[in-house]
């Protein structure tokens, strides 16, 4: 019986989820950077550029 039900369950869960349109969760997201929108120093939030070794403002090393 138990078989039966939880068989059921997955059945209805199935049929629920391919009746639903399809969507990416991260349909926005991308990993290439936008021209000058490099990302901010994660210690002073000061700009960086993508080439930096370290942050121009406070000189924390990255990576």
């Amino acid at each position: 019986m138990l078989t039966w039900l939880v068989f059921g369950a997955v059945l209805v869960a199935l049929v629920l989820g391919l009746s639903r349109p399809q969507s990416s969760a991260f349909g926005d997201f991308s990993f290439a950077s936008s021209g000058d929108a490099d990302l901010p120093c994660p210690w002073c939030r000061a700009q960086t550029n993508e080439d930096d070794r370290a942050c121009p403002s406070c000189g924390q090393n990255f990576g």
